[in-house]
């Protein structure tokens, strides 16, 4: 089992920073080009990878926590405290992979039917839209039981992207462009997760940051990738009269 969660991490980290390194292609390339066409393609492929595998280590760890982690036993008087700050952790961790993985599949929906929506009323894409809503409602009423800012914001992110997914679904009429702003939206959303994912492992444990730098490192690829986002919906959707 232990051997099944390492090679699971390994495969996630190396996805991830595969990803990581292909997330600025499309971006800065010219939109609709052959090196944005290709490397998004590359990009969101690495990015199932590292949704899917992130969600499925995570919950070894839920079902197995000391068979795929012997640490959290090493000091037998706080394994049960360890356990459930795991627990935790792992329930945030499957939030932000099912994060990544619904913004990089709506993206690519939203490409492939953005001549007809009737394509996103599917089970499965409402489905994975319901699925994240849900989570981060639960997510974010655990947050603020707990007094846990990170859940209560992330769950809250959960939240609005599934909602919003499902009202462009069904809103009666959008812009012709409308899709387009969808499209990047999704996917600069997904390299928000993956950019708070790897200062969660990689930007901690390097820095050894802690207190408000800790936490403002946490929020920043949120704060900036939003902020992006809101530019680029205003340059390739400005408003305008929706059409059908």
């Amino acid at each position: 089992m232990l051997t099944i969660y390492q090679l699971t991490v390994a495969i996630h980290v190396l996805a991830g920073a595969l990803a990581l390194c292909l997330f600025w292609v499309p971006v800065l390339s010219r939109k609709g080009g052959l090196n944005h066409k290709k490397f998004g393609k590359i990009y969101g492929s690495s990015m199932h990878v590292v949704a899917l595998t992130g969600i499925f280590a995570s919950v070894m760890v839920l079902l197995f926590n000391t068979a795929v982690k012997p640490e959290l036993a090493a000091v037998p008087h706080l394994t049960e405290v360890r356990l459930q700050q795991t627990y935790v952790f792992a329930w945030f961790l499957i939030h932000l992979g099912m994060l990544i993985h619904c913004a990089i599949f709506h993206g690519n929906q939203v490409l492939e039917h953005k001549r007809n929506r009737n394509g996103l009323k599917k089970p499965l894409p409402l489905a994975i839209n319901g699925a994240l809503a849900i989570n981060g409602l639960a997510l974010s009423a655990f947050g603020i039981f707990n007094s846990l800012v990170l859940l209560i914001v992330f769950g809250a992110l959960g939240v609005v992207i599934g909602v919003s997914n499902l009202v462009y679904t069904y809103r009666k009429s959008v812009s012709p462009t409308a899709w387009l702003r969808e499209h990047l939206g999704a996917y600069l959303g997904s390299g928000i997760g993956a950019y708070t994912a790897f200062i969660v492992f990689g930007g901690n444990s390097l820095l050894h940051t802690s207190g408000w730098v800790q936490t403002a490192l946490w929020f920043a690829p949120g704060v900036i990738g939003s902020s992006f986002i809101a530019k680029l919906s205003k340059k390739y959707d400005p408003p305008r009269k929706a059409l059908n």
